[in-house]
């Protein structure tokens, strides 16, 4: 088996304790780059049922959908902004204006079960993936060039050994505590109760596609709190209501995760009464709604459950890389924990890939803990911004989230908060200041538009299609769709660009866009694998400069001659 202590490959192999959404992505994604991995996992092997989780935006979406080998097709619900309704008052929808005309859905309804078992389905297909399933970790060990891990399972102790050891094992990760890692943050911020229901609801006025989320402020039906309803695919529906905080159910020191109430878990009869009471508003605002009637529904899975928000002080120790909830925790209405998680492997993968490969050096994977626990860190202050919304403590909150809903009824503005579009311009990890960067232009460390290429070949698609392999340069080429493969491929700098694109260490592909947002002919953009844009050429740019944004991405020493210009 990969890994083990006697494998000539254990140097060139990575081991993932955990196999939730972190866990799973990081193997497959792993997989693409040619790595070997081991899955050592606690549990058998099967998705677990009901999860908190059913968010992703939309480049997190694609990702996962790619990884998931078409079984993620159709299974994720598009999701249109936010709306916010309090008391019987609905709050203006968003303008046009707020967002592109022609964006797309900004999240997607994905159930995490849904989510965990399509990338469970997916595992036996690649040979590179090993599984370990019933094994509970009891022990790491690390030298300079690899980590050992010992677990026990059914058949007693079993050790592997690897080059990285990434630990994916959830908000009670037995890594971290064994690393020492602290794991800070403000325990219970809030207590949620969230159930699926089954339920075939009329279409309302404004029940667009893609439909809408819900937010119930102070609604008749819960005053002093809030509801969240968000459509899910064949007709389910995730219903979150804001809890009042419970005192003496579990201690501070110990809620280190988005963990279940224990000790005052939720009245069946109370939680039906809540379903109904929310089922009946959202067909009542519906001209065809059947107000005789409360409408049937099916209660597929429901838990109550206390949010707590936290940051691992660090994310690399050695060669012990943090992922996923054994990293950070965030509020699940304000920022998704999976949809981090993803975001963690996708980051990871790549550079793992490199390093492992010989294409790069070891200090690339230190760049993991700046780009994604800056991003953690971002996502916890955007929840406690949202929180004061959400959950507001106090008179002085409480005023202030009525005000805000008051002006933004009057003046017809959307509250950017709590818009998904908003989430997504303002809290997508922007990588600015990492070190793999070019610094200058628009939208630098940021992740890349979506826009329409054609590759080398000739084949026409989207640049997400290109991604989670090499580098992707991309050449704004005004005119390009009239034009055949053959034509485009050898004219102006093309040649040029492809020579010095094969001289790299690093697998590149050159593909020509007709337009990219703000940019003029000719500049030249640098997306590294995980879709991120770390160059932005200007007209004039010539191979040395794109070899040298090459270079820095993968973690290279650049001469200084090579530096290149400052877009102005």
């Amino acid at each position: 088996m990969p890994g083990t202590a006697d494998s000539p490959h254990h140097r060139d192999s990575v081991i993932i304790v955990g196999a939730g959404p972190a866990g799973l992505a990081c193997a497959l994604a792993l997989a693409r780059h040619g790595v070997r991995s081991v899955l050592v996992d606690a549990g058998d092997g099967r998705a677990r049922e009901g999860s908190r989780s059913c968010g992703l935006e939309a480049a997190t979406y694609a990702f996962a959908a790619g990884l998931a080998g078409g079984r993620l097709d159709g299974a994720a619900q598009p999701w249109g902004p936010l709306r916010i309704r309090r008391r019987s008052t609905t709050v203006p929808a968003p303008r046009a204006a707020d967002g592109p005309a022609d964006a797309g859905p900004a999240q997607y309804g994905l159930p995490q079960q849904i989510l965990e078992q399509a990338l469970l389905d997916e595992i036996p297909a690649h040979r590179l993936i090993a599984t370990a399933w019933r094994h509970r970790v009891e022990g790491i060990e690390q030298d300079a060039d690899s980590v050992t891990v010992t677990a026990r399972g059914p058949g007693g102790i079993a050790q592997w050994r690897g080059g990285w050891l990434v630990a994916a094992d959830g908000a009670h990760s037995a890594v971290r505590r064994a690393l020492g890692v602290r794991f800070p943050g403000r325990p219970r911020v809030d207590r949620l109760l969230c159930a699926d229901v089954k339920v075939a609801l009329p279409r309302v006025p404004w029940d667009e596609t893609p439909p809408e989320p819900w937010l119930f402020v102070d609604p008749p039906f819960q005053r002093d709190g809030t509801v969240l309803a968000r459509p899910l695919p064949s007709d389910m529906w995730r219903l979150t209501w804001q809890l009042p905080l419970a005192h003496g159910v579990a201690k501070a020191a110990d809620a280190t995760a988005l963990i279940p109430v224990h000790g005052d878990p939720a009245d069946p009869a109370r939680t039906a009464q809540r379903i109904r009471a929310v089922l009946r508003t959202l067909e009542a605002m519906s001209p065809d709604a059947d107000t005789a009637a409360d409408p049937a529904y099916d209660l597929v899975w429901s838990g109550e459950f206390e949010v707590h928000q936290r940051l691992a002080r660090r994310f690399r120790t050695g060669r012990v890389l943090l992922a996923g909830d054994a990293a950070h925790l965030v509020h699940p209405n304000v920022a998704d924990g999976v949809d981090l998680a993803l975001q963690d492997a996708r980051n990871l993968a790549w550079k793992l890939g490199l390093v492992l490969g010989r294409q790069a050096p070891e200090r690339l994977v230190e760049t993991y803990h700046g780009e994604r626990r800056g991003a953690a860190r971002r996502r916890l202050a955007y929840g406690e911004d949202a929180l004061h919304f959400l959950a507001p403590r106090g008179a002085a909150q409480k005023v202030g989230r009525r005000l805000t809903l008051m002006g933004a009824r009057s003046k017809g503005t959307t509250l950017r908060r709590l818009d998904p579009r908003a989430l997504v311009a303002d809290s997508v990890p922007e990588y600015a200041g990492s070190p793999l960067l070019t610094p200058g232009g628009p939208g630098v460390g940021a992740l890349v538009e979506d826009v329409a290429v054609v590759r080398a070949d000739g084949r026409r698609g989207q640049l997400s299609g290109c991604l989670d392999s090499g580098l992707v340069a991309v050449l704004v080429a005004p005119g390009i769709e009239v034009w055949d493969g053959p034509r485009w491929r050898d004219a102006g700098l093309m040649p040029l660009l492809r020579a010095r694109l094969g001289e790299l260490p690093v697998p590149a592909e050159l593909v020509v866009t007709h337009g990219y947002p703000d940019a003029p002919a000719h500049t030249l953009l640098l997306v590294r694998p995980d879709g991120y844009l770390a160059a932005w050429l200007p007209p004039g740019s010539d191979g040395d400069d794109l070899v040298a944004a090459a270079l820095r991405v993968v973690g290279r020493r650049v001469p200084e001659a090579e530096s290149a210009p400052v877009p102005g």
